[in-house]
């Protein structure tokens, strides 16, 4: 059997996810991608991990929003492509333009159409109804869904989809790259945040930088990242008079990222609004206590609250400073906290999440062969 999966750009921890697929599968997987890459997105990708993928003739369009920017591909022949592989089943990624001609062209050609969703109430929010309708036409209309997290099944429920239909498999990273045993015996001298993202208003570090004027206690806070707010961030932390705990060390490949998360000793993600929040995971495997803005959807699979981090809202600055001025105080809870973190993210293995992907397929087939 020919499958054949869309998504929009190899992002890294789908390209690992893709070839653990094709490696591991019984079924025949083409990845097709819209766009090579996004304009902000820093990553490097070797050409030779992109198995079994092609690319769309595609013009990318970039729209300004509230908090970020938005990038949607408008694909040139994603038809041809599609004519050209003969798929049994489609597995679409998200709604945008490239995914609703693949569904139109599933539903002309009756080949099976699995939608594949990172997408949750609280980042769909602000959805016109054109978009809604078509989210609801998809959910309604697909053979099976997959879910990234429980908050895009709630989601995927809300839009119609039946829920014997939705078979979850959570966002994850390779954590075999992320990995580390950390000696819980060694401790800074001056504790250690971090934060790692975009440096754009949609993550939320002014409200971090709000809430640390607060806290009264010696540490530092590495911020990993670039963006378009980078100066208004460094007025604000010299407004506050904070500049001596916050250091911005832009953006890092991974083997530097990966040196200074086994440097940390908490992390924090203050985000206004995240799909999953890939990040908290990327810590989780480092062995860090999580402190998490309730905004990142992926924290009712991620974080077990009090056990291995705290979820926080991020505009109630005393009650985030008030977090992290505890958990200071408290080194035994911090490496507790980690040690929980530590054990969780066997959840997220390739081979489990995977799980998800392989019980969307058999419940199509099994469709297929009655």
């Amino acid at each position: 059997m020919k499958v054949c999966i869309i998504t929009n750009i190899p992002s890294p921890y789908r390209v690992d996810l893709f070839n653990h697929l094709i490696d591991k599968s019984i079924y025949d997987i083409n990845i097709i991608y819209s766009s090579k890459n996004e304009d902000n997105r820093f990553w490097k990708i070797d050409k030779v991990l992109l198995k079994n993928s092609s690319f769309l003739k595609s013009k990318t369009i970039k729209i300004r929003t509230k908090m970020d920017y938005k990038y949607i591909h408008i694909p040139f022949n994603i038809i041809a492509k599609l004519n050209d592989i003969k798929p049994d089943i489609v597995i679409g990624s998200e709604y945008n333009p490239t995914i609703v001609e693949a569904f139109i062209w599933c539903k002309l050609k009756k080949v099976k159409y699995i939608s594949w969703s990172d997408g949750t109430l609280n980042s769909e929010k602000n959805i016109n109804n054109i978009q809604l309708i078509l989210r609801k036409l998809i959910c309604r209309e697909a053979n099976a869904l997959i879910a990234s997290s429980t908050a895009t099944k709630m989601a995927q429920l809300k839009y119609g989809a039946k829920e014997e239909r939705i078979f979850i498999s959570l966002l994850t990273v390779d954590i075999n790259k992320y990995l580390i045993e950390r000696d819980y015996s060694r401790s800074n001298k001056t504790p250690k945040l971090l934060y790692v993202g975009s440096l754009i208003k949609r993550k939320g570090l002014d409200l971090l930088f709000d809430a640390i004027s607060l806290v009264n206690y010696e540490f530092v806070l590495n911020v990993v990242g670039e963006g378009e707010e980078i100066h208004n961030l460094e007025d604000q932390v010299q407004n506050l008079g904070i500049r001596e705990k916050i250091k911005f060390l832009g953006y890092l490949q991974q083997n530097e990222l990966k040196k200074l998360y086994a440097e940390s000793d908490i992390f924090v993600l203050p985000t206004r609004e995240d799909c999953f929040g890939l990040v908290i995971l990327e810590a989780m495997c480092a062995g860090l206590p999580i402190i998490c803005s309730k905004y990142a959807d992926g924290v009712l699979d991620l974080i077990c609250e009090g056990e291995n981090g705290f979820i926080i809202e991020p505009y109630n600055s005393k009650q985030l400073a008030n977090t992290i001025q505890n958990l200071l105080n408290n080194p035994e809870k911090i490496k507790a906290m980690g040690k929980s973190s530590y054990t969780r993210v066997g959840n997220f293995t390739l081979e489990n999440v995977l799980k998800g992907f392989d019980g969307a397929l058999k419940y199509v087939f099994k469709i297929e062969s009655l």
